[in-house]
């Protein structure tokens, strides 16, 4: 229970509070223009002053973390675990908490200041001992990578800002979906456990995909393809491998590789030139035996008798000189015919001569290339190797791509198939639980019923992705009846933490919660506040302008003003919470 809230500053209006409903009331003078209310009265201030208390995490230079109030500091009074203690927490110094009263029974002790002899709590231990007092939290750290938060879980009970007002689940815009399952699940005395494990399987399940999509895309370094085309490359890369290695395991190096290659060269060459000269000579061959076939001697009638036939008689010394002729002509004949024989015999000699070197030659060749057939250099052994390593790599980057695929494949069934189990496992839990949920779904029910005489439903499910939560009222055409449904959930689960017997003994709410809500309603949850909160001896503390008090709506005999435990005014900046006037950084 929370019993007051003061401050080191004399301008500051202290405030007491006690069980049941306590009114913090906004009042606005006629003459007020809006530049008396540009820092407001304070009404906001305060909420945020006891959740500060209460270990909250403020932004530099927004809320209380502003220079007109770094030298200001917030005392408040509560009892937590039978411990009446005052709580003291500094602007400029947030992270030191000072505690003044027993803390007997405590799991965390404060440390002492040996130069002030002061009690001095962390922030962080500050919020661990509130997680304990308030709603039982354990100290110590669990494998579960998604536990209960002791700042969203009194963000419940503490509802600041516009966000916390738009869902009963929802304390803040950003908030994400497990954080709302396991939290809600936790207030509503549901296992938190399966919450997280759902994410965890979420996790993983979003690891996989975004795995799988950079595998698709080429954006993660590797092999692409699908299991079917990687395998194939695979196989083909097995086989061109295998290959490399035979290849390299049969090699052998020549120690004079180089000089035997060019020995190879200059024999080819030689068998090419003479060859080459031999094509030459073969061709002069042929036109030589073509020659001594086309030498004839001088034909055997002669040209006496040839012109006595067409007339002609020479006389004897021209005769003469014809027989000399034609026996010069037989000796030309002869003396060729003799010179093509004995050219076609020694060319003949040339040409035989050749062919024995170039077979000579050529089988010379053959040994030497028998060398290089088997043996080889040593830049050609580095390139077996360097090809060789290369296939080897590019198989183990597809084999390892493979492997990942397969596990991922493996991976997606594996979640498929927990979360199966997790659904199963949890509604089973949730049937043994009967009992714990369906005593807020009664009071929910309850205090809708007191609200609208009509009916409340607050459902929670169990489905494939988690808890599932819903509220709603069967009332239609009302206005802020949103508002009421978040009013109606918060009561229901204080009053399950108080019937529970958990430390947390309040709920907080702030002027928006009854924006736009019909004044009856109004009227009837200030009333249904108070009566439930005093039962238990718990206490429902809000802020409201007085121009939403709903005065001709209360039922009679309900004094609403005598639960105004602070009324505060912008008639002038002293009437405000804190007695002055400033501007905060954006106004």
């Amino acid at each position: 229970m929370i019993h007051s809230l003061t401050a080191n500053h004399r301008s500051f209006h202290p405030v007491e509070f006690t069980t049941g409903l306590n009114v913090i009331l906004a009042e606005r003078s006629e003459t007020s223009t809006e530049k008396d209310t540009r820092n407001g009265v304070g009404k906001t201030t305060l909420l945020e002053i006891i959740d500060f208390c209460l270990g909250s995490r403020p932004t530099k230079g927004k809320g209380l973390l502003i220079e007109p109030l770094q030298s200001w500091a917030f005392t408040l009074e509560i009892t937590l675990r039978g411990n009446r203690v005052k709580v003291t927490r500094a602007v400029a110094d947030q992270n030191r908490i000072i505690v003044e009263g027993p803390t007997d029974g405590w799991p965390e002790n404060p440390d002492l200041d040996d130069q002030t002899g002061e009690r001095v709590y962390k922030a962080e231990r500050w919020r661990m001992l509130l997680g304990w007092a308030f709603f039982d939290l354990p100290r110590s750290s669990d494998q579960l990578p998604y536990r209960p938060s002791y700042r969203s879980l009194i963000s419940y009970f503490v509802r600041l800002g516009p966000d916390a007002y738009t869902s009963p689940f929802r304390h803040f815009r950003q908030q994400k979906t497990w954080d709302i399952q396991l939290h809600t699940a936790y207030v509503l005395g549901m296992n938190w456990e399966y919450a997280s494990r759902w994410q965890g399987l979420k996790d993983q399940e979003e690891g996989a995909k975004a795995l799988e999509k950079a595998i698709k895309t080429g954006a993660m370094e590797g092999a692409i393809g699908t299991v079917g085309e990687l395998e194939t490359q695979r196989i083909q890369l097995e086989q061109q491998a295998a290959n490399a290695k035979q290849a390299l395991d049969t090699f052998k190096v020549h120690p004079q590789y180089e000089s035997v290659q060019e020995e190879a060269d200059r024999l080819t060459s030689e068998i090419h030139e003479l060859a080459n000269q031999n094509v030459a000579y073969r061709r002069r061959l042929k036109r030589y035996e073509e020659s001594i076939k086309e030498e004839k001697p001088p034909a055997s009638v002669s040209l006496e008798r040839l012109y006595e036939e067409a007339g002609l008689v020479f006389p004897d010394t021209v005769k003469r000189t014809l027989e000399e002729a034609k026996a010069f002509h037989h000796d030309i004949i002869s003396n060729r015919r003799e010179f093509l024989g004995s050219e076609i015999t020694r060319i003949r000699q040339v040409v035989d001569d050749r062919e024995t070197r170039i077979r000579e030659k050529t089988d010379l060749r053959a040994e030497v290339m028998q060398v290089l057939q088997t043996h080889g250099a040593l830049q050609e052994m580095t390139l077996l190797q360097e090809r060789y390593v290369s296939l080897h790599g590019s198989l183990e980057r597809v084999q390892a791509r493979l492997r990942e695929m397969k596990s991922l494949k493996a991976s997606k069934r594996e979640v498929k198939a927990a979360k199966d189990d997790l659904v199963q496992t949890a509604e089973r839990d949730h049937e043994e639980r009967r009992d714990k949920w369906s005593e807020v779904v009664r009071l929910f029910n309850e205090h809708s019923q007191a609200l609208y005489k009509s009916p409340g439903k607050l459902v929670i499910d169990v489905g494939e992705t988690g808890y599932k939560y819903q509220v709603d009222i069967e009332r239609s055409g009302s206005e802020g009846i949103e508002k009421m449904k978040i009013f109606c959930f918060d009561l229901a689960v204080l009053q399950l933490q108080m019937q529970s017997g958990r430390g947390i003994d309040f709920l907080i709410h702030d002027t928006l919660m009854y924006d736009s809500v019909d004044v009856r309603q109004r009227a009837l949850a200030f009333e249904r506040a108070h009566e439930i909160t005093s039962v238990f001896d718990g206490q429902y503390i809000c802020t409201i302008n007085s121009d939403m008090v709903p005065e001709a709506d209360f039922t009679e005999g309900f004094d609403f003003q005598q639960f105004v435990r602070l009324r505060l005014s912008d008639t002038s900046p002293s009437d405000s919470l804190l007695g002055i006037r400033f501007e905060r950084p954006g106004r």
